[in-house]
């Protein structure tokens, strides 16, 4: 950990302006209720406002227009944005030298150019493993793989063979990019598998979480491009395509040909079937199935995943049906009494 730093060395770092004491020093970033006198604190939201005013922390990152409330404050245009790079700047992310671990297992073709390889990480012929990336214990790169400069492959995470990554790309533990993608035909003696012999190639600046799984195609791609970001438990079908800075949340798929545009958001959960095109700034709701196409901006939740402020309404009436339906059946019982009544009335006046 790094620190202690002034209020005002931190203001500078985070891009914000400082209002009240410039030079407390401060050790460490903690939550408001957490923080004591030497800490850094941050309200990005404005539901936790009265937790700011009993917090003991040295200094608060806030926004602009948020009051200062009697203490030293940094003003941010994005308090959050700014945490983010508060905690970088004390804790700085440790990063070893290049050098191949004896146990490791590099092929004679390989290039391996100023990287880390540690014990029994696994480096396959062809394969070229770009400056400053650091490939972690148990990790595999697959023959003829390209990974860019300063990734990290966490223990345990594969690049298939002919696979890519680009630059600044990190493999949280157990993730695959190239795995077999899951393509079968079937016949009345069973399914055939059929070959996937395309390849899975994940952009720059790319995150994928633990266990997550990006498919080989069965020919040509599947794409992650720049900037996307997947939590753990996600899966992206074979010949896919995850558009930059998309953000998929943990156990959401994507299906095989299934297109993401720029910066689309799957919550929790939620599943885009093969197939269908998603525009850019489509966001998806918790456990919806997408079955359509969507047009750029849309905001859809359910299953099958409708408007979202309909789905709200839905979602609100969906309580209410258990009475209605004694109104509709009461209702019904009502209305036959009185055709029952108008027959008999018929009845009485022919003559």
């Amino acid at each position: 950990m790094a620190g202690p730093f002034t209020v005002a060395e931190i203001a500078r770092h985070v891009g914000g302006t400082v209002e009240g004491d410039g030079d407390r020093r401060l050790s460490d970033v903690r939550g408001l209720d957490e923080a004591g006198p030497d800490h850094l604190s941050f309200l990005a939201n404005r539901r936790y406002a009265r937790r700011m005013r009993a917090t003991r922390a040295g200094a608060v990152l806030v926004g602009r227009d948020e009051p200062a409330r009697g203490r030293t404050v940094i003003r941010c245009d994005d308090p959050y944005v700014a945490f983010a790079r508060a905690l970088a700047l004390f804790h700085p992310r440790p990063w070893p030298a290049p050098g191949v671990d004896p146990r490791a297992f590099v092929a004679e073709d390989a290039v391996v150019d100023g990287a880390t390889v540690e014990a029994f990480a696994w480096v396959g012929p062809g394969a070229v493993v770009g400056p400053e990336t650091w490939v972690q214990a148990g990790a595999v790169i697959g023959a003829g793989a390209r990974v860019g400069r300063r990734c990290r492959l966490m223990p345990h995470s594969v690049v298939a063979e002919g696979c890519a990554l680009g630059d600044r790309v990190w493999l949280n533990p157990g993730a695959v990019v190239g795995a077999e993608g899951f393509g079968f035909a079937p016949t009345p003696g069973g399914w055939v598998k059929i070959p996937q012999v395309g390849r899975a190639v994940v952009g720059d600046d790319v995150e994928i979480g633990a266990n997550s799984c990006v498919d080989r195609a069965a020919m040509g791609e599947t794409r992650v491009e720049e900037g996307a970001r997947l939590d753990n438990l996600v899966q992206v079908g074979h010949a896919a395509r995850v558009g930059p800075h998309s953000l998929m949340v943990a156990f959401s798929g994507v299906a095989g040909s299934a297109r993401l545009g720029a910066g689309v958001r799957l919550a929790a959960k939620a599943a885009v079937l093969g197939h269908i095109e998603l525009g850019d700034g489509v966001q998806v709701g918790t456990a919806s199935v997408v079955h359509d196409g969507q047009p750029p901006g849309a905001r859809v939740t359910g299953v099958p995943a409708i408007e979202h402020r309909r789905w709200l309404r839905a979602a609100a009436s969906f309580g209410e049906l258990p009475e209605l339906r004694r109104t509709v059946r009461a209702l019904e019982r009502r209305v036959a009494e009185l055709e029952a009544r108008l027959a008999a009335r018929d009845d009485e006046e022919e003559p």
